[in-house]
């Protein structure tokens, strides 16, 4: 079976309008991105985006007829685009809305051939070198070098396969550490992957702790598949002890700026004095934001990557 994508360009004040619309059009799934060069936005940060031009994608099963959708959008929302005021009415100059030039909004359309996308996706994902002597193969191939640092992975739904610039960041500067007889706290750990790759530079133990169900049960699985589920716990963050006893010599968070920010007490609060903070999923452009954020107890390292930011942090 094939698909059919249409996608409009419209002002942010519409969205959640056209998003009903389409779904009362038997739309299958709808998504929205921003269509600007306004503000970058990940879904994962609190709060809404500050988009002025959105980018509104509707999937429809391939026996759904687009041109009178398309149509009918194009008369509610043409000159809503263009004057902030609906297709119909009167202007504050008493002239109808009808009677005024519409400029067409935006609409692209895509047929996208029905896939095996599971497959398609396990075809892309290849063993990379993500450090020295430290690679990440997955889990249904044969690994490049059988005698380097393999970190055999799955991800399942959670995110860190290394192929991203804050994974890969992490993972290389991992590679690079003696962590010997460290215990590791990898908060938002996604796969794992930064938990295992602690472990396999010498750490004694890891806490992998995430907010998704489903995370979680991808890095029990991961650290089963990399023996190193004697040393790796995996839970969620009230499965975590908060008693001062349940300090880490290092703190690894790759989420997003704005949620480390939020999460700063609580990364603090399981830092060993004598501890090493690893920060990022933050854009280089709010690295001083975060840094800010912890404050000038901290000495602090930043690497770049692509717009990427990895920030090291050490007391004083």
């Amino acid at each position: 079976m094939s698909w059919i994508q249409a996608t409009f360009v419209i002002d942010a004040a519409d969205v959640d309008r056209l998003s009903d619309m389409l779904e009362g059009f038997l739309a299958q799934a709808i998504t929205t991105e921003n269509a600007g060069d306004d503000e970058f936005y990940e879904v994962a940060f609190p709060g809404t985006p500050d988009w002025l031009k959105v980018r509104v994608t509707a999937l429809f099963n391939d026996s759904v007829e687009l041109v009178p959708i398309i149509d009918f959008v194009r008369t509610q929302f043409s000159n809503s685009s263009e004057s902030g005021m609906p297709a119909t009415g009167v202007p504050a100059t008493g002239v109808p809305a009808t009677a005024m030039p519409a400029k067409e909004i935006p609409v692209e359309i895509a047929t996208l051939v029905d896939q095996d996308w599971e497959r398609v996706w396990l075809a892309s994902f290849k063993p990379i070198q993500v450090g020295t002597d430290l690679w990440v193969c997955p889990s249904w191939c044969e690994a490049t070098e059988p005698s380097a640092r393999n970190i055999i992975l799955d991800p399942g739904l959670a995110f860190g396969t290394g192929t991203h610039a804050t994974t890969n960041m992490c993972l290389h500067w991992l590679a690079d550490q003696q962590l010997d007889g460290q215990r590791v706290l990898d908060y938002g750990s996604g796969s794992g992957i930064l938990a295992i790759a602690a472990i396999m530079s010498g750490a004694d133990f890891a806490d992998a702790v995430d907010i998704d169900p489903l995370a979680v049960d991808a890095c029990i699985q991961n650290a089963l598949r990399n023996k190193v589920d004697m040393q790796m716990n995996a839970c969620l963050p009230q499965q975590l002890p908060e008693s001062p006893a349940a300090t880490y010599d290092l703190v690894i968070a790759n989420i997003l700026a704005e949620v480390i920010i939020l999460l700063r007490d609580t990364l603090l609060l399981h830092l060993a004095p004598g501890g090493r903070l690893l920060l990022t999923g933050i854009l280089s452009s709010q690295a001083d934001k975060v840094t800010a954020a912890f404050g000038d107890q901290f000495e602090f390292n930043q690497q770049h990557k692509d717009q990427w930011c990895l920030i090291t942090a050490s007391r004083k």
